[in-house]
């Protein structure tokens, strides 16, 4: 019985590593983008959300709102330290088999649908809704992709969902700078 388990577990490996083929070989586009969008803050922006957090912080220590005040100095803290450190760049290759996006491969069968968000310049970004419960949308930039294409691909293998906009939380980060 003990061997038994053993040869399962040597199969396992050879699985996955014929699935990451899968997705590199047969590529049909590939990129790179970043993790995440980083929005060019200048002066005015900087000031104004200092100024901001003082008042909040303020506030808090003036309504003896101890667990707010250490919130918002945790939060600052961590928003501080995650957009000083430079933004990671992922590959991303899109194939017959799913889309893989840096290490990551996600097979067309574990999707619902996608939509793509193109408004010029300005924003162009390829969503995807998964099975997962837990976070199932992924915002991908596409870069300097064309979107047309994209899509006509795309509706080879998933359903498009049309007329879907951005979420609202992108759409509150893309506005505040965030």
């Amino acid at each position: 019985m003990f061997r038994h388990k053993e040869k399962n577990q040597q199969k396992k490996p050879a699985q996955r590593e014929d699935d990451s083929s899968r997705f590199n070989q047969a590529a049909v586009f590939t990129w790179t983008a970043p993790l995440r969008h980083k929005m060019e803050k200048g002066p005015v922006w900087i000031i104004t959300v200092s100024i901001i957090t003082a008042l909040l912080l303020f506030y808090g220590s003036y309504t003896s709102n101890w667990f707010f005040v250490i919130a918002i100095m945790t939060a600052a803290v961590v928003y501080i330290i995650d957009h000083t450190e430079p933004t990671k760049e992922i590959v991303i290759k899109l194939s017959d088999y799913g889309v893989k996006i840096g290490e990551h491969g996600i097979p067309f069968s574990n999707m619902k649908g996608f939509w793509i968000i193109h408004y010029g310049p300005f924003i162009s970004k390829l969503y995807l809704r998964t099975y997962q419960s837990i976070m199932p949308d992924i915002g991908i930039e596409l870069m300097n992709q064309d979107p047309a294409e994209i899509r006509e691909f795309l509706t080879r293998h998933v359903i498009e969902w049309e007329g879907k906009q951005e979420g609202f939380m992108d759409a509150c980060t893309r506005l505040l700078r965030l």
